[in-house]
């Protein structure tokens, strides 16, 4: 059975957890595997990625990541007051919405709507996840070596 490595293609189920609370943030298991190439970038944080390297098809591994490893430290310099005007001409703001924006940098960023006034809208350009430890548990389904033109059996 071959052991995963850089270039590899791996299908995965995961589950991720906030490490202090125990509060579920993801869980892939009641979906279709999702399928990776390792090295690609395709795999978010790059921790998470690192310790599938030498796993086999059928392992579980835990990974436990601070939040700088994670989805970094929460930056409250990333939750912006902006013009309603600014958002895109077919949303309706309210709270909890999650929008892609422009930042002042010039960076794309998926930003949450956290309050709404008549000429301004406040949003969190925060990962979701950001400044939490989370806990991940993984189960890799199946590796497929790079050059091979289908999965193993």
């Amino acid at each position: 059975m071959p052991q995963i490595a850089v270039g590899d293609t791996v299908t995965l189920h995961f589950s991720s957890a906030d490490a202090q609370t125990g509060e579920m943030l993801e869980y892939t298991y009641e979906e279709e595997p999702k399928a990776y190439t390792i090295g690609a970038g395709e795999i978010n944080p790059p921790r998470f990625e690192e310790a599938l390297i030498g796993c086999r098809a059928d392992d579980e591994v835990t990974v436990d990541l601070k939040a700088k490893e994670a989805y970094g430290i929460y930056n409250k310099a990333l939750v912006l007051k902006i013009s309603r005007k600014k958002l895109p001409t077919n949303t309706i703001p309210e709270p909890g919405t999650v929008l892609p924006m422009k930042l002042p940098r010039g960076r794309e960023a998926n930003v949450t709507i956290l309050s709404v006034s008549r000429t301004t809208v406040v949003v969190d350009a925060n990962h979701p996840f950001a400044g939490r430890d989370i806990h991940y548990k993984i189960w890799v389904c199946s590796v497929t070596p790079s050059g091979s033109a289908t999965p193993p059996d």
